[in-house]
């Protein structure tokens, strides 16, 4: 991991100065983090849930939740957290008891340098584990697209280990008169010549297998014997390959040329479909899902997939109008589920007793409603077989789908989790989302937070809401930082606070033009009114690095009627150190167009002020951690103070966030800080109604 990325880190520390000493001694070094402070195992479970988390660092024999509780709990949410315990004990012992319980390293307090070098391994090791699981992922799509190039082959294909078929597609079964490739498999090929060419043939596939060439394939000769044993005089190619991890060899026989596309066509569609329902069958809807899955990731669309099982099929179907009549009962549930499927909807057999419905878009609300009306279609519904009349439920586990997916067999196994997790709670005729938070993958996670995001920008669930800047000198300008949230229920999330974790780009920049464009028509309504107002809009590094961004800005402020000179956009300190050219490109352009830069959380880090030599800012914000030295902890204000000269110098004006106490305000007043921002001043609030008078 980066030196200039965000760590996402959690402090155990019964001592709020000794955590907050940790967070301050990262800043310093050069790494920004987003710590959160956790006092309990509840709380603890709930960020793992809500976030992800890149490191946690805990004091060995805490009070308010022990580090082995917090291990424990980490390793049962199967989250990949590396621990880092704290001692102040001597000795081997307490490094001994804390790898046992499962810590990376345990070093004894104070020991910084030890503890930076250990936090840089873990970060890296973990990264490292990050972009495996990635790569395994890809591997795995890999191997997928080319097992369906060599499934939907005209070329009869075959790979051989050790004598035995272990791969042989339907082609090559059709090739030899085989109904199915499954009668073919797992056979020895020579018994599949001719006997006299046998002893020939053994010879030269030793060879083959020998020689090991990959790149220059053998021709072979050889007389077949059909199914029905008729010979069959053929043509091959032989070349050294791997196959499912394991040396073998490939048989290729060139396709006939003798079939007509409309045959071939046909037989295709025909090899795609279940035969009792005429629904696309298992192998050919595993393929469909993959392709869905690889759509998803390249787009910001969630999918869905419902695993749709009847319930308690044998006692409730079959017992009553035997076999042949369960196969009516099949047809019938098929053709219901087919009457259900809107545009794009894939509707398959999966199993005996199982269905599955893939919708390519679609949020988590919606498929659940839409579970709930198939599962009542299906209740509703009387099916007649074998002269007999039967009443079904089902129940329906329901799975996302997005970049984070991985493969079909991952989606398939949530869904039919959450399947059993609603069989299991309704008895049957119920429903399930598989949700990651009780399944503890971060992957996962990310899905449903990225899930949840899309739908509130498609359902109108975000409000905005406005903080003002209270400006110390006197200048009546009336500045209101806007802030997001995402309204879900009763709660207010800060969607923000998770986007920069998901590390989505496209739903980032989505998300920053939203609130750009709303924000907008907030200030041009106010304007309108002769209550003129300034604000100031956070963007992410996505918008940063996009191009586009301002050209589009000057689009917007034509078509709102509000001045440039009226926003102000702001940009977090470790974004503009990641990305120097693209932040002093986006400072130049925005500010050629009126509006002001400011940066966020200034201070953090060892060299703040390097990266102002790059990138022209109007304002800096103070990072809040120096406030709340000062204001929390009681610490000597001058660190505060010299931060604030020191931007005063270079004709930076300063804004001082999270004010929570009239105790500051001489101190900042003296210090010729601008502006200062925070509860004492006002909470955030949905109008723009706050009275800037100092009086």
């Amino acid at each position: 991991m980066s030196s200039d990325n965000t760590i996402r880190l959690l402090l155990i520390h019964d001592v709020p100065a000794e955590a907050q000493r940790l967070v301050s001694m990262l800043q310093n070094a050069g790494r920004p983090n987003r710590a959160k402070h956790v006092a309990s195992e509840a709380a603890l479970t709930k960020l793992l849930q809500e976030h992800t988390w890149d490191l946690l660092i805990a004091a060995e024999q805490g009070k308010q939740l022990e580090a082995a509780t917090a291990i424990r709990t980490i390793s049962k949410l199967q989250k990949d957290v590396p621990a880092i315990l704290l001692t102040e004990r001597e000795g081997s012992q307490p490094v001994v008891e804390g790898l046992k319980a499962g810590a990376r390293d345990v070093i004894t307090i104070d020991e910084d340098q030890h503890l930076l070098l250990t936090i840089q391994r873990e970060l890296t090791a973990l990264e490292e584990r990050r972009q495996a699981r990635q790569h395994q992922r890809r591997y795995h799509a890999t191997l997928n697209r080319a097992k369906e190039l060599l499934d939907s082959s005209k070329d009869a294909i075959a790979y051989i280990s050790d004598g035995l078929i272990v791969y042989a597609n339907e082609s090559f079964a059709e090739r030899f008169g085989y109904q199915d490739r499954d009668d073919v498999e797992y056979q020895p090929l020579i018994d599949m010549l001719t006997e006299g060419e046998q002893p020939d043939a053994r010879e030269f596939l030793r060879s083959c297998a020998i020689n090991n060439n990959e790149v220059e394939a053998q021709e072979w000769q050889f007389t077949a014997r059909t199914a029905n044993g008729t010979p069959l005089a053929t043509k091959a190619e032989v070349l050294s390959t791997v196959y499912d991890e394991e040396r073998c060899l490939q048989v290729r026989i060139a396709a006939s040329t003798g079939n007509t596309e409309e045959l071939e066509a046909q037989l295709s569609e025909a090899k795609n479909r279940d035969s009792a329902t005429g629904l696309y069958n298992r192998q050919r809807f595993v393929q469909l899902l993959d392709s869905a899955i690889q759509s998803a990731s390249g787009s910001q669309r969630t999918g869905g997939l419902m695993f749709i099982e009847i319930d308690r099929f044998e006692e409730s179907v079959q017992q009553v109008v035997g076999v042949a009549g369960a196969d009516q009962v099949h047809k019938k549930f098929a053709e219901l589920l087919q009457s259900s499927v809107r545009r794009g909807d894939v509707v398959a057999r999966y199993g005996e007793e199982s269905y599955c419905l893939l919708v390519p878009e679609t949020t988590p609300d919606s498929a659940e409603s839409r579970s709930k009306e198939l599962l009542q279609k299906v209740a509703d519904t009387i099916f007649e077989a074998a002269g007999k009349t039967v009443h079904i439920t089902a129940s329906i586990g329901i799975s996302l789908l997005s970049e984070t997916s991985g493969n079909a067999d991952k989606v398939l196994e949530q869904a039919s989790k959450a399947h059993d997790q609603a069989l299991a709670r309704d008895n049957g005729n119920g429903f399930a989302l598989f949700e990651p938070d009780s399944e503890q993958q971060g992957g996962d996670a990310d899905t449903y937070l990225r899930a949840r995001v899309a739908q509130a920008l498609e359902a109108g669930n975000f409000k905005l809401l406005y903080q003002p800047i209270l400006s110390l000198q006197g200048s009546g300008e009336k500045l209101y930082e806007v802030l997001v949230r995402l309204v879900d229920g009763k709660e207010e999330l800060a969607p923000m606070a998770f986007l920069e974790t998901l590390g989505d780009a496209g739903l980032s920049c989505k998300m920053d033009r939203w609130v750009i464009l709303n924000a907008m028509k907030t200030v041009a309504a106010k304007n309108s009114q002769g209550d003129a107002a300034s604000i100031l809009i956070h963007l992410t590094a996505a918008s940063l690095k996009d191009s586009s961004l301002p050209a589009w800005l000057g689009v917007a402020f034509k078509a709102s009627k509000v001045s440039p000179s009226t926003v102000t956009f702001q940009l977090r300190a470790e974004d503009i150190s990641s990305n120097l050219h693209a932040a002093r490109d986006f400072a130049k352009q925005v500010q050629d167009l009126g509006c002001r830069v400011a940066v966020c959380r200034f201070g953090t880090g060892l060299s703040p002020f390097k990266a102002l030599e790059h990138v022209k800012v109007d304002l800096a914000k103070i990072d809040a951690s120096f406030v709340r030295e000062v204001q929390d902890q009681g610490e000597d204000s001058e660190t505060l103070v010299k931060l604030v000269s020191q931007l005063k110098e270079i004709d930076i004006k300063v804004i001082v966030p999270h004010i929570e106490q009239a105790s500051m305000l001489p101190t900042l007043w003296q210090s010729s800080t601008d502006y200062i921002q925070g509860y004492y001043v006002q909470p955030p609030a949905d109008e723009m109604d706050f009275d800037f008078s100092l009086d």
